[in-house]
């Protein structure tokens, strides 16, 4: 483990976190209003299958955002800690299922707005898309988890927890 940085140098991740914050209220939302697709389309003046491309897309959009802004705020607390392994294998895989779903959520936009690319537009008619979505997600939570891990590890919290358990006492008394 590397010694610890002076914090002193590296900004709070309260932006990170904000954004994070917003796009869970985006995820929510959509979420919420792909259950109602018919009050949905009849409020923006869409189709139903409109209304659901958008709201898939609004709701990949909010869960991008969400991924992006937990990574980096646990990042940027890996970093003021200095721990340096779970740091850079916990932004790495966290930023491949970012780049994963990113490029599914392209695939929907673009099929939304109608630009012809036959490979991407069959991405997202495709059971690819799931399996990336699950994927991308997958990554993602394991970034997160090597991230939290070298947190704890840098704040010694799984070391505290065996340290402050008392000893079993010593009996000096012998049976007889």
């Amino acid at each position: 483990m590397t010694p610890p940085v002076t914090a002193r140098g590296i900004r709070p991740p309260r932006g990170w976190l904000g954004l994070a914050f917003l796009a869970v209220w985006l995820y929510l939302i959509s979420q919420l209003l792909r259950i109602f697709p018919t009050g949905t389309a009849d409020a923006f003046d869409l189709s139903i299958p409109e209304a659901r491309q958008v709201l898939a897309i609004t709701s990949g959009l909010g869960q991008i955002v969400l991924f992006a802004g937990l990574t980096a705020a646990l990042w940027r607390a890996n970093l003021a800690a200095g721990v340096s392994g779970s740091r850079i294998r916990g932004l790495a895989l966290g930023g491949a299922g970012i780049a994963l779903l990113s490029l599914f959520e392209i695939a929907l936009f673009f099929d939304w707005i109608g630009i012809f690319m036959n490979p991407i537009n069959e991405l997202s008619r495709s059971p690819a898309l799931d399996a990336g979505i699950i994927a991308g997600t997958a990554l993602v939570f394991a970034g997160l988890a090597s991230l939290g891990v070298g947190l704890a590890r840098a704040v010694d919290l799984f070391g505290r927890a065996q340290a402050a358990v008392p000893a079993a006492p010593v009996s000096s008394e012998e049976p007889g």
